[in-house]
């Protein structure tokens, strides 16, 4: 591989304030469910409050992109790849944009960041029950992210082998993540994007089937497969048929295979294939157990879904 390729991702860097909870007390205070994920809304803004009080707080940089960039970074370093990944969001110039910055420059990952002077560095609060977490995202200066900083760093896409980026930075730049997604496209190099959440299914459906056009891996869970589902009115569809369905969706990029990857939480991982110039679209299917962990080797499932992304893209960038 040539020395200056490197694997690229454009998101949402959040500074991530987690605890744990031995009951769902905050969960209800403030409507929240078990594994579900949210944008802050006047109700829920005082819970960052809340958390930065409590014993045991932990801050732990986050975002979704971002946990895949690190994740693949971990990975590629234990196989002796140095500052392979590159990032880039938009931060603020605080405390929690130093500390966000600090840790990926420790740990190997090259960040690239627009410095917002309207709000400071996103936070993401994360309440863990019974090691399941539930995440309510204040964006904050991830939403200021401007295009300017894009096209003044083009180079670092145009050295990418692998381009990542996922539905929750529609709330922040639609048209960079767009612009992002047809530059891979048009260059033919390889483009990951991840369905994200439920709630921008249900609400931001059109840019999100938009920047899917240009996607040659798509990754998602059962919770999006339903929501994927729901939205196209996909009445009794198993998640077998919405990967079938999203492997088959319009696609840009004729030169690549659009491969589909669907988890399950413990149960099977779906992948779906798909060859865009083939006359009937036909879709393979394949299917991988996981393997089950032993309870006392699971911390919590915070970030389970970008770490996997993270080591998958690893391997294949």
């Amino acid at each position: 591989m040539d020395a200056q390729k490197h694997l690229f991702v454009i998101g949402n860097p959040l500074l991530d304030l987690q605890v744990e909870s031995s009951d769902n007390t905050i969960l209800d205070k403030y409507g929240l469910v078990a594994g579900g994920a949210t944008l802050a809304d006047e109700k829920t803004m005082p819970i960052y409050d809340d958390l930065w009080k409590m014993d045991g707080l932990m801050t732990i940089p986050g975002g979704s992109g971002l946990n895949s960039a690190r994740s693949a970074n971990f990975m590629l370093k234990n196989q002796g790849s140095q500052n392979k990944v590159h990032y880039f969001g938009s931060i603020s110039k605080d405390k929690k944009g130093a500390t966000l910055e600090k840790c990926l420059k420790d740990e190997g990952v090259i960040g690239n960041f627009h410095y917002s002077t309207e709000a400071q560095t996103g936070t993401c609060a994360v309440i863990v029950v019974k090691k399941e977490r539930s995440m309510v995202a204040n964006l904050a200066a991830a939403c200021k992210y401007q295009e300017s900083h894009l096209a003044e760093n083009m180079a670092a896409l145009e050295n990418a082998s692998f381009i990542y980026s996922t539905s929750f930075f529609i709330t922040s730049n639609v048209n960079a993540l767009q612009t992002v997604g047809a530059f891979a496209s048009d260059k033919n190099i390889p483009f990951g994007y991840n369905l994200s959440a439920v709630f921008l299914l249900q609400f931001e459906l059109a840019n999100v089937m938009k920047t899917l056009q240009y996607a040659d891996f798509v990754f998602g869970n059962e919770h999006e497969a339903e929501a994927y589902a729901t939205a196209h009115k996909m009445d009794g569809a198993s998640n077998v048929d919405v990967a079938k369905a999203i492997a088959q969706s319009p696609k840009k990029n004729n030169q690549r295979k659009r491969v589909v990857i669907i988890t399950q939480g413990p149960a099977n991982v779906i992948v779906a294939t798909c060859d865009p110039n083939s006359e009937d679209k036909n879709v393979e299917i394949k299917e991988f157990p996981v393997e089950p962990l032993a309870e006392a080797m699971i911390t919590d499932t915070n970030g389970a879904g970008d770490a996997f992304v993270g080591g998958f893209v690893s391997q294949i960038y």
